[in-house]
């Protein structure tokens, strides 16, 4: 049984959201499941996870018919072909869609239709190091550095992501997250180490301010994180995201694909509002439901555009940028209108679990 306010109140307070308590119908599809992520003696069970997106289109009050048919004229789709998918709009990385006249058809549809778009973007190996900052200051308890811990979890992340290899030698042989209390302080010596040698790559400050946690963390008695977890278990499922947007817009439907590990996941869950319990979601086969098929698309193209800025630093997107075509231009257009649309109907509709670096290398290659 899981209590969506206890959730939806966390998100709310931490993140200040004003519109969560709105009526909106949420259609999901998703992206870079990987379903698992571990440690094995070769290295990760997935060589290299990309970014997890939850994401799809939403609109304002109960469930409605979405008429596809002027959409799969304008995308000249063949009868015989059941659904509409990205494979159908366009193919390759998100450079190459941004080439094809097809989405920019399909966006300037969304727009004139007044739909909104919805994520969720988790990049794995960021939550999967994300434990080790919170466990530092939730065991310190001084409320000025837990107001630095996104910075921190940054620095960290910065820090740990430039020798990937070396980062899953370091968790395999701590059986990271089960560090454990007689390992912490050698675990986090390691750590100090890997700052030191990359402490130039790093702003002054981040650096400075991460290795002063670290000096903490090696005097503490515990790490609460970081003890009695499952070995070598960087991530055991990606169905907690879906029931955290559930719980978010509690007063919404949500309509989600069929995939039978989230469906498996969720479908063992009963959702209350105090002594309510609530009926707020449901599965669909994407080709009985249009607007699973439109954010099937949606959750293609944003998955491809957070793949890219896990890839790419500020001077290679930079570059990028200035020999876009007028083609890619255009759609790039399209999709930050698309963005910023939904984000001024409500903020909690786009939702980050990716580093601060990522989420800047997004802002600045989506600026006008």
């Amino acid at each position: 049984m899981i209590d969506v306010n206890q959730i939806r109140d966390a998100n709310i307070a931490l993140h200040g959201l004003t519109r969560a308590d709105e009526t909106y119908t949420f259609y999901y599809d998703e992206t870079n499941n990987i379903r698992r992520l571990h440690v094995r003696a070769d290295g990760l069970n997935v060589s290299d996870p990309k970014c997890f997106v939850i994401a799809g289109v939403a609109h304002r009050g109960p469930v409605r018919d979405l008429d596809l048919e002027a959409l799969r004229g304008l995308l000249r789709i063949q009868k015989t072909t059941k659904e509409i998918k990205l494979e159908h709009v366009a193919k390759g990385d998100f450079l190459e869609l941004l080439k094809a006249r097809k989405i920019e058809i399909f966006l300037t549809w969304l727009l004139d239709t007044g739909l909104f778009i919805h994520f969720s973007a988790l990049d794995p190996l960021y939550w999967s190091t994300v434990d080790i900052v919170d466990s530092i200051l939730t065991e310190h308890g001084e409320k000025n550095l837990l107001m630095a811990n996104r910075m921190l979890k940054n620095a960290l992340y910065s820090v740990l992501r430039q020798n990937q290899e070396d980062t899953v030698e370091l968790f395999r042989r701590y059986s990271y997250p089960d560090v454990g209390r007689e390992r912490r302080r050698a675990f986090i010596a390691e750590l100090r180490q890997r700052l030191d040698v990359r402490y130039q790559s790093l702003d002054d400050f981040s650096a400075m301010m991460l290795k002063g946690v670290l000096q903490i963390a090696e005097k503490l008695d515990a790490l609460p994180y970081l003890e009695e977890e499952a070995p070598n278990v960087l991530i055991d499922g990606f169905g907690l995201f879906f029931i955290v947007r559930i719980c978010l817009f509690k007063n919404s439907f949500h309509i989600l694909d069929v995939e039978k590990v989230v469906e498996d996941y969720i479908g063992d869950q009963a959702f209350v509002d105090r002594d309510r319990t609530l009926n707020i979601y449901r599965f669909a086969m994407s080709h009985d439901e249009p607007g699973i098929q439109i954010s099937d698309v949606i959750a293609g193209l944003l998955g491809k555009f957070f793949s890219m800025l896990q890839r790419n630093d500020i001077e290679d997107l930079s570059e990028v940028r200035r020999t876009l075509s007028p083609q890619q231009v255009r759609n790039l257009n399209l999709l930050r209108r698309l963005l910023d649309r939904s984000f001024e109907e409500n903020p909690a509709f786009l939702n980050y679990v990716i580093s601060e670096e990522d989420q800047k290398r997004g802002a600045f290659f989506m600026a006008e």
